[in-house]
């Protein structure tokens, strides 16, 4: 008997999975800081030229795979929840421009994982709580997934944590979330691509003073 990937992660989570009650302390999103960021509109048609689209099976970098399992799993929720097993979620870039691996280097992340997002109109991430213990199976919450806004929110545009609707952003946002427990999605219903970096991997003193940092000023300079 297969069992979906959504209740194989919800006895994990301590998140209360109702529709009628909002929690400040849980349902939100954790900002870290703002980085100014000299991002152009050639650097951003050259993101979106390199990203290619993807599904939950085709999410994966270039040569790399994940257990068959672990698919099929997914695969079940979205066939159960009317998606259809092939559904288009977003577009991701691997390539990340030298100013870009700059930020992520700031991070200082051990095993860090670089992807950009770029999230065009009518693509859709699904609700669903992610699976990042593989970083660090023996304390995962040393495991840390970061968002960095590439372009500024436009309507339309959202990130579902719990219940609560993130929007408004601004490039150079830096935020996080509670991955264990936070079941969270989103989606592009606007009329511009959505584009962020994300950055997964293990914190790390260096990750630690770095946040520290850029909690500490109104926007952290990068020269």
């Amino acid at each position: 008997m297969t069992i979906g990937s959504w209740e194989m992660t919800k006895p994990r989570s301590n998140y209360h999975f109702r529709n009628d009650y909002f929690d400040p302390d849980v349902d939100k999103i954790i900002y870290l800081g703002k980085l100014k960021l000299e991002i152009d509109e050639a650097d951003i048609e050259k993101i979106i030229e390199g990203s290619r689209s993807a599904t939950w099976r085709t999410r994966s970098a270039e040569g790399k795979t994940r257990p068959e399992e672990e698919l099929t799993a997914e695969d079940y929720d979205l066939e159960k929840f009317g998606y259809g097993r092939d559904y288009q979620i977003t577009h991701l870039n691997w390539t990340i421009p030298e100013k870009l691996k700059k930020v992520s280097d700031l991070f200082a992340l051990d095993d860090c994982m670089e992807r950009i997002h770029v999230q065009k109109p009518g693509e859709v991430w699904n609700l669903h709580l992610d699976k990042l213990e593989k970083w660090n199976p023996d304390n995962p919450v040393s495991v840390m997934r970061i968002q960095i806004a590439l372009t500024d929110w436009q309507p339309g545009q959202f990130w579902s944590y719990g219940n609560y609707l993130h929007s408004m952003w601004r490039v150079g946002d830096v935020t996080t979330f509670d991955w264990i427990n936070l079941p969270h999605s989103t989606a592009n219903a606007g009329h511009h691509p959505r584009i962020t970096l994300q950055l997964t991997g293990v914190i790390t003193d260096l990750t630690n003073n770095f946040l520290n940092k850029l909690a500490s000023v109104p926007e952290y300079d990068l020269l």
